[in-house]
């Protein structure tokens, strides 16, 4: 009786963990859970949009800093200069189309006087023709003398001269009227100089992007900034995540959108809730890299293949701030349940 008691209790022992080995599976194939996860947030690297030599240093590392807020300010001396170098050839320009406007107008003028000599010569040409055809058939009858049909041919290439003469001077006058289109172009150029001088002015006070953690600070004042160098990084606390790295074969079953906990190593009782943001897409292979343009592919196999895994990133919501540290261990469950109607 005590062998056959044993052999059911062992049977009874085996049964029930195969029992739990189907119940575990069946609660993670429901929820997909990771112990290789951490807790990520977006990392800005300050960077100066103009160089110069740091005047005023007003973080310090591991500081929380809001947004707005004036991190570090550059030496504003060459700036300002510029500013004023590009002010003064503004009002330069500026007092150049005046002067240039009225000679404009002046000539304008002139032109119009021209155009009324023209008019003025016509019309004495008109009447000095007109006065010769009709001395001419009298001439013949002798009503006039040979003298005044000379005298009226002479006013009549007279008056011909006079009119060739308006003609070339309207010509010249209206060649001589300037624009004040080149020097309008030039001011356009000058005001953005003057615009892009007090842009550079005002970017020499840095303000922080976001709220955040002063991270990798090992400056002082008196560091020369140069552009697009960064000089420390600001940890953006405005938004966290936690990336898990989950086996190909959950993959199915998370979906973006669907809830999911995050519990953090230093407080692993303290769920955080938060919700699938996105999956990875790809990830570096152990094997199959090209050389000289043919895929490597391994002589041996391994029968034992272990699924790959793809990092899940998960949004947390309203996380609290005491467990917050970039790189921080975590775990993640995420339901099945994609979150809203």
């Amino acid at each position: 009786m005590r062998h056959i008691l044993g052999i059911l209790v062992s049977l009874a022992a085996f049964a029930g963990l195969i029992w739990l080995g189907f119940a575990a599976a069946a609660r993670m194939q429901a929820s997909p859970r990771t112990n290789d996860a951490y807790l990520q947030a977006d990392l800005v690297h300050m960077a100066p949009d103009v160089s110069g030599r740091i005047v005023e240093l007003d973080v310090q590392d591991n500081q929380l800093v809001r947004r707005g807020q004036v991190l570090f300010s550059i030496d504003q001396e060459p700036y300002r200069l510029r500013v004023t170098q590009a002010a003064a050839n503004v009002r330069a320009l500026q007092a150049t189309i005046g002067v240039t406007a009225n000679q404009v107008a002046s000539q304008t003028s002139k032109a119009g006087v021209a155009s009324t000599g023209i008019s003025s010569a016509q019309a004495q040409l008109a009447l000095a023709t007109s006065t010769l055809h009709r001395l001419e058939p009298l001439l013949g009858r002798g009503f006039v003398t040979a003298q005044q049909v000379d005298q009226a041919r002479t006013a009549q290439r007279t008056a011909q001269v006079s009119l060739d003469q308006a003609r070339q001077q309207a010509v010249e006058a209206h060649q001589g009227i300037s624009s004040v289109k080149p020097d309008e172009e030039a001011l356009v150029a000058s005001q953005a100089a003057l615009a892009l001088a007090e842009r550079d002015l005002r970017l020499t006070t840095v303000r922080a992007p976001c709220d955040g953690r002063i991270t990798t600070l090992d400056i002082a004042a008196g560091e020369f900034a140069t552009v697009g160098v960064p000089l420390f990084t600001i940890i953006d606390t405005e938004q966290w995540y936690a990336v898990g790295n989950f086996r190909e074969t959950d993959l199915p079953a998370i979906r973006p959108g669907a809830p999911a906990l995050v519990y953090v190593l230093m407080a692993p009782d303290q769920p955080i809730h938060g919700t699938v943001d996105s999956l990875g897409w790809g990830v570096e292979p152990d094997e199959g890299a090209t050389f000289g343009g043919l895929p490597d592919v391994p002589r041996s196999l391994n029968w034992v293949r272990i699924a790959q895994r793809f990092p899940v990133r998960i949004r947390l919501t309203s996380p609290p701030a005491a467990l917050l540290r970039l790189g921080a261990s975590a775990s993640i469950v995420v339901s099945r349940r994609v979150a809203g109607p």
